[in-house]
């Protein structure tokens, strides 16, 4: 494939490409699901809340990065994993976590006024609580990034042309569809649309972030606070109203 693909040609690269995407981004997470239930973690997480999951990011991540190596051996490059200091990302990351924390909590405090906020079913345990954010923290960005932005985003770019705005923003919202299409479960054919709806518009945000500070560093932060403001919100939410 080249970059100097138009038309028709460049098109049908674009939905090829798309397709292996999903199959890839699909596998990956599937492998990540086979590692994780070849252990038993009751040991350390009798809940099963974090450890499983953080196993299946871990091998996820490393299905993402051994993606990226074939791809660099047939002249695929540019994936943005080096950590570069941007002064547009770090402004975005910090406008996008307080534009985030500002809804949560308008969310909780309109949500608890109706009585309509629905809370986690499992007890608040040093464990739990360590775990489950830990786990966001450190591996939801990392892993999901790389896999659901840094590699469509490249490989929608070599096909369609970098400097074109328009082919940008098609990149950017290809990769945010797939974002949301990964939160849907196909072996029970479940739509969680509110939770795909939301992958949607903040795969938008990553993958703007992503192109702006030519980095995927900041999108990896962007999610895991997003994450982190999520689930910690719950948390003291549920200690407030206790």
């Amino acid at each position: 494939m080249t970059k100097k693909l138009t038309g028709t040609k460049m098109c049908a690269a674009v939905i090829i490409i798309t397709v292996l995407l999903f199959a890839v981004q699909y596998l990956s997470s599937r492998v990540g699901w086979l590692a994780a239930d070849l252990f038993d973690f009751s040991a350390i997480d009798k809940d099963g809340l974090f450890a499983a999951v953080a196993v299946h990011h871990v091998v996820q991540l490393l299905c993402a990065l051994a993606v990226i190596m074939l791809l660099h051996k047939f002249g695929v490059s540019g994936f943005k994993l080096r950590p570069a200091h941007d002064a547009k990302g770090v402004r975005y990351t910090l406008i996008f976590c307080l534009i985030l924390l500002v809804y949560y909590i308008a969310t909780y405090i309109i949500g608890g006024y109706l009585h309509s906020i629905n809370t986690y079913g499992y007890e608040l345990t040093r464990a739990n609580v360590a775990g489950t954010l830990g786990f966001q923290l450190f591996l939801s960005g990392p892993s999901e990034e790389v896999l659901f932005r840094s590699i469509p985003i490249t490989l929608l770019l070599y096909v369609m042309d970098p400097d074109d705005k328009k082919h940008r923003i098609t990149a950017v919202v290809i990769t945010a569809f797939l974002f949301g299409l990964g939160h849907i479960s196909i072996m029970t054919f479940s739509v969680p649309w509110f939770q795909v709806c939301y992958a949607f518009v903040l795969g938008l945000a990553y993958g703007f972030v992503l192109l702006k500070s030519n980095s995927v560093i900041y999108p990896m932060i962007m999610h895991s606070m997003s994450n982190v403001i999520s689930v910690g919100g719950c948390y003291l939410y549920m200690l407030l109203v206790k």
